[in-house]
């Protein structure tokens, strides 16, 4: 139940919310989109070899409100020491909200609460004008009533950068480790996800186009079956890894977002309704130091999900008017 909104098809996993949408941007884009290579700190949390001296003092908050008074957020930052060395610190949480109890009779015992955290911290290194790798390290816990769970849990990424054709190319490994303390003194499956994200600035146009192909670590993250009872196929299985963005003005104050997520639109179509399942939209608008982002989409058959962005310029908002070479 806890989970039911966050990779339903990924088998019995703890921890899950580690691969939920962390930012407003991200939400617009598909979903899963991690190549996006400019001064957004958030994409240092899905990737942490996506650091670079764009993102250096920026700070990124979002949050998210689902179904059932699920609430969800992230907090992001990001130092630059010097050219080569890269720093990050994240926060992340989710809360169910209060849930009833019931004995097995199901007579109602009263209400219990639950939710999920982590903090994370991040470094990169830059190899060459083209070439960056890091790394995340993660504390995680999960907490249900009286019980919970904490872990420890790793990322590690690489990311191709050309700044001169606008190509970059981010791969990840996100989410392995080892539980510290269990549920139930039962160990359980880490939420191991493998990601792969393209980003292409065009010349002609002012547009950022992404491919992202994500749980690349599972071919297989389909339902069993078709919604026409049929078993799933290959080419289903296959386009269920790839989700697609847009991002139109990507350099200016103003952007407009949107993307289609292929394993969503597949779970949540409807036959002979138009449900939007799978698309998403959004914008970002910069005013001063200050960005606001905003995204639309539909992550549950029952409803869409309004996600909401801040992202501040702390090295303009607070630094001295002089520049120093880091």
């Amino acid at each position: 139940m806890i989970y039911i909104f966050a990779y339903s098809q990924m088998g019995e996993e703890i921890y899950t919310f580690m691969n939920m949408t962390i930012s407003a941007r991200q939400a617009a884009l598909g979903g899963n989109a991690n190549s996006s290579w400019d001064n957004d700190p958030n994409m240092a949390m899905w990737n942490p070899a996506m650091m670079n001296e764009k993102m250096h003092q920026q700070a990124g908050v979002n949050y998210a409100s689902y179904l059932a008074d699920v609430k969800t957020g992230s907090l992001s930052y990001v130092y630059q020491y010097n050219k080569q060395h890269f720093f990050s610190v994240h926060g992340r949480y989710v809360d169910y909200g209060t849930m009833k109890s019931a004995d097995e009779s199901g007579t109602q015992t009263g209400t219990f609460s639950a939710s999920d955290a982590a903090v994370t911290l991040g470094y990169a290194y830059e190899i060459s004008d083209f070439f960056t790798v890091g790394a995340n390290l993660s504390y995680v816990t999960s907490r249900i009533e009286n019980y919970s769970s904490t872990a420890l849990l790793a990322d590690i990424g690489a990311v191709y950068h050309d700044e001169d054709y606008g190509t970059t190319v981010s791969a990840v490994v996100r989410n392995f480790g080892g539980q510290l303390t269990f549920y139930n003194d039962r160990r359980e499956k880490l939420p191991i996800q493998a990601n792969l994200g393209i980003s292409q600035r065009l010349e002609a146009v002012p547009v950022e186009l992404s491919l992202t192909l994500h749980d690349l670590q599972k071919f297989d993250i389909s339902p069993p079956t078709a919604k026409n009872g049929q078993e799933t196929g290959f080419s289903r299985k296959l386009i269920d890894h790839v989700s697609v963005g847009a991002e139109l003005f990507p350099k200016k104050g103003f952007n407009l977002r949107a993307g289609y997520n292929f394993k969503r639109g597949n779970e949540l179509s409807v036959e002979d309704q138009r449900s939007f399942a799978g698309l998403s939209f959004g914008f970002g608008l910069r005013i001063s130091y200050f960005r606001f982002d905003y995204a639309w989409a539909r992550y549950n058959a029952a409803g869409t999900t309004n996600t909401f962005g801040l992202r501040i310029d702390l090295e303009e908002l607070f630094a001295p008017r002089y520049s120093f070479d880091r």
